[in-house]
């Protein structure tokens, strides 16, 4: 279970407790949480606060269950992109700090969590990871590192790093040797993780993050799948409940029939209002149904651990040495432009593709509310190439290496995309192109 450390930690003790039973009666072998690194040592003073992270871990033990402390975060004090020497190593010490506090409950360390989406260089967290792993192996040897998970993201581009190029350049940059097992999340709805799109998330862990590895002298080791899950409401592209239940035993199919396939951890036990769909419970407590084909298969076998990778031999320390969209809900057929066009939207979309746009055409967007959490219609706000931030956002990034234009629009609190609009070559538009 990947389940967000403040969702977990819950409004009181007995909340949590009756959380962490569920999980017991649902079989759950691993529980994927963070370590904010900003909650528990929010000045640069060297001093941690570890009284909340004490409270969950100590009651995950108690329960029986492993942990996957996420090493997560960054506090106002450091660098979010973690470029500098100074910060990298106080991460590393951050990373000792934690390993030293929970020697004794956890075996099993991810370090950071989607690093190709949060402006951190493949080099500047091989330096992090590096860190970490020297600092964890130099308290505990036979612990377990694995490499943050990157998201499932294609290509190159606006900020943001394929999973696969991330990867090529984290060993370009001598992580090899630095990890035990690669993190990774493969979405993929509302593909079934089997379906072959290539931009299916689980397709990518296939082929591209597998050949990697293999390419690298590390098919050995394993993928772990520290998030996986489906949405079934809120904004964005959405699943059926049944659809999410299918993926979820698909999933489990593959991984079963795969040697280097580590642990799936599902996204998430309960919806939050942060990011709605994705529980196994929505926000009220009802079960869904992919909730009972996870206690199925989580208690098929009567229960019991998952075999966890033998940690590699420690190296001799190593020489020094424009967004991309996320992957797709859909990928409905492309559609054809002939001279000057108006493409009218509706409704919002992922991964739509316009094949001919030309001079003069423009992108109709008007049908579509931008802020799903205020009442009436709102308009986008067009913001040219920069970030996405708010509800209302809507970005124009050009990926010249792949001759693509992404149109890509936030509508609700978080800022991440809920329309994706793929143009075919390279378009430098601007707010008179749509219709907001």
């Amino acid at each position: 279970m990947a389940t967000p450390f403040g969702e977990l930690l819950g409004r009181s003790t007995a909340e949590m407790n009756a959380e962490l039973d569920d999980y017991v009666s649902m079989g759950v072998d691993w529980v994927r949480l963070d370590i904010h690194w900003t909650l528990v040592q929010p000045n640069g003073n060297g001093r941690f606060n570890w009284d909340q992270v004490d409270k969950v871990f100590n009651a995950i033990e108690d329960k029986g269950m492993n942990i996957v402390a996420v090493l997560n975060n960054t506090p106002n004090w450091v660098g979010s992109s973690l470029s500098s020497r100074s910060d990298q190593e106080a991460f590393g010490r951050f990373a000792a700090a934690s390993a030293e506090r929970y020697g004794d409950i956890v075996d099993h360390w991810e370090i950071f969590n989607e690093q190709n989406k949060h402006n951190i260089t493949p080099q500047s967290y091989t330096e992090v990871l590096k860190q970490s792993y020297n600092a964890i192996k130099a308290v505990d040897g036979s612990d377990v590192v694995i490499t943050g998970g990157t998201a499932a993201i294609p290509s190159t581009g606006n900020g943001m790093w394929g999973a696969v190029d991330y990867l090529g350049q984290m060993y370009d940059a001598g992580a090899k040797g630095y990890f035990d097992a690669v993190g990774y999340h493969p979405y993929s709805f509302p593909l079934m993780p089997s379906d072959g799109a290539e931009w299916n998330g689980w397709q990518m862990m296939e082929d591209g993050i597998r050949d990697a590895m293999v390419a690298n002298g590390d098919g050995d080791k394993q993928v772990w799948m520290t998030e996986f899950g489906a949405k079934t409401t809120g904004g964005g592209q959405t699943v059926s409940e049944s659809q999410a239940a299918r993926m979820l035993r698909d999933a489990v199919d593959l991984a079963e029939d795969t040697p280097w396939a580590g642990p799936i951890m599902w996204f998430s036990y309960q919806d939050s209002s942060f990011e709605p769909g994705f529980g196994l419970r929505d926000g009220g407590g009802r079960t869904r149904e992919a909730y009972h084909v996870f206690k199925e298969l989580g208690t098929k076998d009567g229960g019991g651990h998952s075999a966890a990778p033998a940690p590699s031999p420690r190296p001799e320390p190593a020489p020094e040495v424009s967004p991309s969209p996320a992957p797709s809900p859909s990928r409905p057929e492309p559609a054809p432009s002939f001279g000057a066009d108006t493409f009218v939207f509706k409704k919002a979309v992922m991964w739509e593709t316009i094949r001919g746009f030309g001079d003069g055409d423009r992108i109709d967007l008007s049908g579509i509310d931008a802020n799903a959490s205020r009442s009436g219609d709102q308009a986008f706000k067009f913001i040219g190439s920069n970030w996405l931030k708010d509800a209302g956002d809507l970005g124009v990034y050009v990926d010249r290496a792949n001759n693509k234009t992404y149109v890509q629009a936030n509508t609700d609190r978080d800022s991440d995309f809920e329309v994706s609009i793929v143009l075919n070559g390279v378009h430098q538009l601007d707010a008179s192109d749509f219709i907001l």
